[in-house]
């Protein structure tokens, strides 16, 4: 089963922000403090919406954090209260006394996953490459892969290639990219340098993939964000 859902976050500063909530979604949550500020008025919004909230995204300081139990804290709340089992993390510098803080919380047994996105090379994150990701969920089965498919390098969709990275990989961040325009573009814009169109329709119809896809758009590009992940849903049940 192929799941799909939006990006969405709260509070009009954050790039993923619409005026009513979507009904399937991946919650980001970008900044901490501004996260943990309004806490409970996010809680209670997404109750009363009757959100079905599919994935996590951590936030992008979570590495940084001199206090990283906080986010664990954040990832329980998310778990217990709308049974979320799969939380989004970039592999930034101090990635590592991060993992290992989390794995101790749990007796090296969490009752959920971290997944680890992908990004190009050159942003020399703690772990570059998707087969440096692989490797990590190869030898620990806490993790999966999420694949970018406006970070990675074209040669990762490779059929070969992409077929082994989607054994390990749980959720698909879905959006195009223009070279010297934009990333998080509308994935099937007349524009984008990849026919994402095609390679949905290949997850289930030749990769046989079952997972979450989360559409993950620009702000200048939230109008047509809906419209396109019923696109979406479409295409993964022809």
């Amino acid at each position: 089963m192929i799941k799909v859902g939006i990006s969405y976050g709260f509070g009009a500063e954050n790039r993923y922000y619409a005026e009513s909530i979507p009904s399937d979604i991946q919650l980001a949550t970008y900044k901490y403090n501004l996260y943990k500020a309004n806490e409970h008025k996010i809680i209670k919004a997404l109750e009363e919406a009757k959100t079905n909230v599919l994935t996590v995204h951590l936030p992008i300081d979570t590495t940084r954090m001199p206090n990283p139990e906080v986010v664990l804290e954040m990832m329980d709340l998310f778990y217990n209260r709308f049974k979320c089992t799969e939380f989004i993390l970039h592999p930034n510098k101090g990635f590592t006394p991060f993992i290992i803080k989390w794995w101790d919380a749990y007796k090296y047994n969490p009752p959920y996953k971290l997944c680890l996105e992908t990004f190009q090379w050159k942003k020399k994150k703690d772990l570059r490459s998707p087969l440096d990701i692989m490797e990590y969920c190869i030898r620990f089965n806490t993790f999966t892969m999420c694949i970018d498919t406006s970070h990675i390098e074209e040669i990762w969709f490779d059929y070969k290639i992409m077929s082994k990275l989607l054994q390990y990989t749980s959720v698909i961040h879905l959006s195009n990219r223009a070279k010297g325009i934009s990333q998080h573009m509308p994935f099937n814009s007349q524009d984008g340098e990849l026919n994402l169109v095609a390679f949905v329709k290949d997850l289930k119809k030749r990769y046989f993939w079952e997972g979450t896809i989360i559409l993950e758009y620009m702000h200048t590009y939230q109008d047509k964000i809906r419209k396109n992940c019923e696109y979406v849903k479409r295409l993964v049940n022809e």
